[in-house]
């Protein structure tokens, strides 16, 4: 585990500001660790971000902790239980979109109004309205994935 310098720090914030429209004052100036061994930064024992990829995505901890702007699709509760499973989203259980654009990285919400996960999009919202079937969202990070295991297994110890 390697503490970020001010530097990489004030880098990793900029990433999430820019890429994601993530604003979090109160990790600014505080200690952010990046577990090397999984591609993890952590602040608090909570992890904030990961690397996939050669590229760095919030987690839903974080996204759940600051103030986001960024853009969502929100799913039936049907479509609800196979999300937090992995599965990839689909035009069918799509209730409600949001205006992105294609590969822009998205949250993925339920109808009760619950981060599930967040995702790729793979095509501009206007495109995906008008589809009635097909995937439309790469899932990529959700609750009950690796990273989610990750975090539970140090809150315990």
């Amino acid at each position: 585990m390697k503490s970020l310098d001010k530097k990489s720090r004030k880098d990793l914030m900029e990433v999430l500001k820019n890429n994601y429209k993530i604003e979090c004052e109160k990790i600014k100036n505080e200690n952010v660790f990046l577990d090397e061994e999984n591609n993890i930064y952590i602040y608090n024992n909570i992890p904030i971000a990961f690397i996939k990829d050669k590229k760095i995505y919030p987690t839903i901890f974080l996204i759940n902790e600051c103030e986001t702007n960024m853009n969502y699709i929100k799913v039936n509760i049907g479509a609800k239980e196979k999300i937090l499973n992995g599965a990839d989203v689909f035009r069918p259980g799509i209730i409600e979109f949001s205006d992105f654009k294609k590969d822009e990285i998205i949250l993925i919400i339920s109808e009760d109004n619950k981060l599930l996960a967040i995702g790729r999009v793979l095509y501009d919202s206007n495109d995906a309205i008008k589809m009635e079937k097909g995937k439309i969202v790469e899932n990529i990070h959700y609750y009950g994935d690796s990273i989610t295991k990750y975090y539970l297994n140090k809150i315990k110890n």
